[in-house]
């Protein structure tokens, strides 16, 4: 006969038996939601301008609520959730507790459902009550609003439901063992494993694959942010903390926490009495469990070390992996058994745990699948982009939408598809003879690195998906690309940063010439706007050569306006000094002038500014030349150093590289005939020399760059 107990009767009973988590709840929140709110705007009144205080707080309040805009809070929620799971089934790892609770005639299911409406009781009351007072806190300052308010109800809705999936994933660990230890252990596994594997995957894409290039949010980590427990909490707190919770967000959240407990259920209605005080409660899971714990873990953990240790040659992450493999088996049989004599017990499950971590690895360090040689086929792609790693030495965009398109490249019009897939075949070849970008980079190379350059390319192909590649390509048959995609004016306006100018922002122009000092062009609005409109126009009608091997003769920099408006109904800012806009100015450098861009030099000329083709020497102070090692050991600059005065000062370094100063005016003259800036060419990446200039004036401005 089934006994009738009132479910609230064994709720509050279970609440009652776990009092000191629900005081030490009730302190912890209030300490961390309305008393640290209190002290934080305090805080924040005293040190930050009236001017941006308003809008400032009003941005960060509502994270004071559900730990965005305080660490510790989100970390107490995590852990809350965690001892409010291990404590409320706690009874089910003690033999004569489990015995003692089902020898009553009361279903399984009503015992499940009053210890876990517990759990969160015991959180959400003294939770709903510190959000009130932690919004009436605002309210007491004088920021609190309807917008407000909607947006701190969003952020207390995404901290409940935070905790709500942090508690239903730890239940579903506490179901699967016998003692709390390692329930507390599996609760961290199912926190972190789906996020440890997608990110392992790109780990070793990162490491083995030659041509893999880092997009952004790869598709293996937005994955995460759905599938593991532990990236859906930290994204339910950030995104409910500044008012921007994606229906999709919470959709993943409903969806995990019915999975996470309807298994809890299940396995709690099955759980059997003998499973209290062991490891894991259902043995024929125990080999599955190390499987596939040991598999990511062991070359995870490798990589770390290896990256701790700073070493990034990754030879030695197959045997480390392997090693690192045994030693996970190992430690799982012992908390399995907590005997040193039954290590060997589950060899099964350790080979094949370890010959799961061997295949992965051999998988990624062979590329069995060809990842780098993987090549989609042209019918497929609808558009591609390239972007040699030049472009972000070359190029400064304003800060728009389009920046973060502008680093990994442009797409062109369909008709040049044939050119760049052209290139790719090349690049493919490149790294199937050993050039790749990661010998460029780390100086490894036995080619001359000179004639190369890393360029990354984007495929966009039929269905939405993207492909990204990063390959080694010829600089000859890189200008002769980017000399076709130049007759497409389309290209151009999205390529140049000087199309994706708000006209209405610009509020300065400055220039500067072979002195490498900017000086402030006093012009009016429309002599701006003319400027601009010539160089547009020169950048339009420029010739592909001249953009790759044109050494520039000046170069503008625009500045754009930044305003910060305050309409604060705030007391604390109405009436002061500071009320009103303030405008601060955003530099945008690296609008080169060449030669060539007679529409833009003709009009600087009109409006009284000429640019100077050479630096006088007695405009010069002083000059510092900083040599590398390896120029001083081949003798590239002994003819220049044979010819300075006694007065030049030379200090030789430990790694054999020297620096050389010179205050004397005919050293200066010799040096400033005998040396030229590297060339800024648009397909040249700032590599091509190690030796730098410095050159003090005798105003006190200076200017310096690599010298060939």
């Amino acid at each position: 006969m089934t006994l009738k107990i009132s479910c609230i009767k064994l709720i509050r009973e279970n609440i009652r038996r776990r009092g000191w988590l629900a005081a030490l709840t009730c302190v912890l929140l209030f300490f961390m939601m309305p008393v640290y709110s209190l002290l934080y705007i305090s805080t924040f009144s005293d040190g930050m301008p009236r001017v941006r205080l308003y809008d400032t707080l009003i941005e960060y309040f509502p994270g004071l609520l559900n730990g965005h805009s305080i660490q510790s809070l989100m970390a107490v929620i995590a852990v809350l959730a965690a001892a409010a799971a291990l404590t409320g089934f706690d009874y089910i790892h003690s033999r004569e507790k489990l015995d003692f609770f089902h020898a009553f005639p009361v279903k399984r299911t009503r015992w499940f459902v009053s210890a876990y409406l517990s759990g969160l009781i015991i959180f959400l009351v003294p939770y709903t009550v510190c959000s009130v007072l932690t919004a009436a806190v605002g309210a007491a300052e004088g920021i609190m609003t309807v917008s407000l308010a909607l947006r701190c109800a969003q952020a207390v809705f995404g901290g409940v439901l935070a905790y709500f999936v942090i508690y239903n994933a730890c239940v579903f660990a506490v179901m699967l063992t016998g003692r709390t230890v390692t329930g507390l252990l599996a609760s961290l596994m199912v926190l972190v494993y789906p996020s440890l594997v997608l990110s392992l995957f790109d780990a070793l894409r990162t490491a083995f694959f030659k041509s893999f290039y880092d997009a952004g949010s790869t598709g293996s980590m937005a994955l995460s942010d759905y599938l593991s427990p532990i990236e859906l909490f930290a994204s339910l707190i950030d995104q409910s903390g500044v008012g921007r919770l994606q229906i999709s967000l919470l959709a993943a959240a409903f969806l995990m926490s019915a999975v996470l407990i309807t298994a809890a259920l299940l396995l709690y209605r099955i759980y059997p009495s003998e499973a209290a005080g062991t490891a894991i409660a259902f043995p024929a899971v125990s080999p599955i469990l190390k499987v596939l714990i040991c598999i990511p873990a062991a070359p995870f953990l490798s990589m770390l070390f290896l990256e701790l240790m700073g070493i990034y040659e990754y030879r030695w992450l197959l045997p480390l992996s392997l090693l690192t493999a045994v030693l996970i088996c190992a430690l799982i049989e012992f908390v399995y058994h907590l005997d040193l004599r039954l290590l060997l017990k589950g060899w099964r499950s350790s080979l094949i745990s370890i010959g799961g971590v061997l295949a992965v690895l051999c998988i990624f360090q062979f590329d069995l699948f060809g990842y780098d040689t993987y090549l989609p086929d042209e019918d497929r792609i609808e558009a591609v982009s390239f972007c040699p790693d030049s472009f972000a030495y070359y190029f400064s965009y304003p800060d728009t939408d389009t920046y973060s398109e502008a680093q990994l490249g442009f797409f062109v019009s369909e008709e040049y598809t044939d050119t760049l897939y052209t290139l790719m075949k090349s690049g493919i070849e490149n790294i199937e003879n050993g050039i790749t970008p990661q010998n460029v980079h780390a100086g490894l190379e036995d080619f001359d690195s000179d004639s190369f350059i890393p360029a990354v390319f984007r495929c966009r192909l039929s269905g939405g998906r993207t492909v990204a590649r990063k390959y080694v390509i010829e600089k000859s048959e890189a200008a002769d690309a980017f000399g076709q995609l130049m007759q497409d004016q389309d290209y151009r306006k999205k390529l140049f940063p000087v199309f994706h100018l708000d006209r209405e922002q610009v509020v300065s122009i400055s220039l500067s010439d072979v002195y490498g000092v900017a000086e402030d062009l006093n012009l009016t609005k429309e002599q701006r706007s003319a400027l601009l409109d010539a160089y547009e126009q020169d950048v339009l009608e420029a010739d592909a050569d001249t953009l790759v091997n044109s050494t520039p003769v000046g170069e503008l920099s625009i500045g754009l306006s930044n305003h910060i408006q305050d309409t604060s109904p705030w007391p604390y800012i109405a009436d002061t000094a500071y009320s009103g806009t303030t405008v601060s100015t955003v530099q945008v450098p690296q609008f080169y002038l060449y030669p060539e861009y007679g529409n833009t030099l003709e009009l600087l000329r009109e409006l009284g500014c000429t640019l100077r083709t050479e630096i006088l020497p007695e405009d010069v102070a002083s000059i510092c030349l900083s040599f590398s090692s390896e120029s001083m050991e081949t003798g590239k600059y002994s003819e220049l150093l044979s010819g300075l005065t006694d007065s030049a000062v030379i200090t030789e370094y430990d790694d054999d590289s020297a620096d050389v100063t010179v205050t004397d005016k005919d050293d200066i003259s010799m040096i400033l005939e005998c040396t030229e800036p590297c060339s800024t060419g648009i397909l040249d990446d700032g590599s091509s020399s190690p030796d730098y200039l410095d050159i003090r004036y005798s105003n006190g401005e200076s200017f310096g760059y690599s010298f060939q």
